[in-house]
């Protein structure tokens, strides 16, 4: 008898640790590190995009967010002052086209690393009026035989050669390649 519950703990055991395994993948891809996009509060106020850094994300949608934040799965390139860090296109089930679409001229991000909110800010394309003093994500290709490329920027306007956050350099530097050496 004392076998067989010794068995029983041992295979309880082995499920937990299968279970908690599962459920902390599926909260952050294998490479990772991931790339959010959500629309604004309120249409066009870019400055209300920062989330908190370090905080953990993805989020309950539900609790902070109007709509719910869409993850970029598709191919794409992000380049930063220590480098660029790029991602193949994730093979996913179909999605109706109103829900893969999204406004990149009217749109918050949030990158996370391990989990955590690294950079948050607004997405901007490159040749913007507008002027940010937060993290930006700056829209540099979007063409359809292309794959996304972005800059991220500490603030719009800014060049790339700008002093960034510390965490940046912190949890950016481990994921990226020297410029030039990610293929397009």
């Amino acid at each position: 008898m004392w076998k067989r519950l010794r068995l029983l703990e041992v295979l309880l055991g082995i499920g937990l640790v299968a279970c908690f395994a599962i459920g902390s993948s599926g909260a952050e891809p294998v490479q990772g590190w991931s790339l959010w996009v959500l629309q604004p509060s309120r249409p066009g106020l870019l400055t209300a995009c920062a989330v908190p850094k370090g905080r953990a994300w993805p989020m309950s949608a539900a609790l902070t967010f109007p709509h719910a934040p869409l993850r970029l799965d598709e191919a794409l390139t992000v380049h930063w002052q220590g480098g660029q860090f790029a991602q193949s296109a994730v093979p996913a089930a179909p999605v109706l086209p109103q829900e893969k679409s999204w406004n990149p001229l009217d749109s918050c991000f949030v990158l996370s690393v391990g989990g955590m909110v690294v950079a948050a800010g607004a997405v901007v394309p490159r040749h913007s009026a507008r002027l940010l003093r937060s993290d930006t994500l700056v829209l540099q290709s979007d063409k359809l035989d292309q794959p996304l490329a972005f800059s991220l920027l500490p603030a719009f306007p800014a060049e790339i050669g700008q002093p960034v956050p510390p965490e940046w350099r912190q949890f950016l530097t481990p994921i990226s390649k020297p410029l030039g050496s990610v293929s397009r």
